[in-house]
């Protein structure tokens, strides 16, 4: 399982580190490492926000309501 996830990191991580630097660059595997950190990093933050969307999104449906025009 734990090898199936990487798996899915590291193609996930191929397509965009191309776009900066030539694949048969000696540093494409350190660039291609740096965005599957910054991946890791991302996909962990949202897991930790998620107890405070309903906070959120009451907010913002609040703010949105004084917004409304009243008839």
């Amino acid at each position: 399982m734990l090898d199936w996830i990487a798996e899915r990191i590291w193609a996930a991580t191929a397509v965009l580190p191309g776009w900066f630097v030539a694949k048969d660059s000696p540093h494409f595997m350190l660039i291609r490492t740096m965005f599957g950190l910054l991946l890791i990093v991302f996909v962990i933050y949202v897991i930790a926000m998620r107890p405070f969307r309903s906070s959120i999104t009451r907010c913002l449906g609040k703010a949105c309501n004084l917004m409304k025009r009243k008839q």
